[in-house]
């Protein structure tokens, strides 16, 4: 079993690997210029990520 510190990094590095596979998906990191929408859908993913690392630290921390 992990521990709560080994959830939490789990966790994070999830969340990071969705962060890298949505953005090279979207093509963010290439050198083309980037669409309006497809940059609004990139700050709604962060958003959502950012909220998930958020909940998810909570509840590994306080629970």
């Amino acid at each position: 079993m992990l521990s709560k510190f080994g959830i939490l990094i789990t966790i994070l590095v999830l969340v990071f690997l969705f962060f890298i596979v949505i953005s090279l998906g979207a093509g963010a990191f290439s050198k083309d210029q980037l669409k309006p929408e497809t940059k609004r859908y990139l700050k709604s993913v962060n958003i959502l990520l950012a909220v998930i690392a958020i909940v998810g630290t909570i509840l590994v921390l306080f629970l």
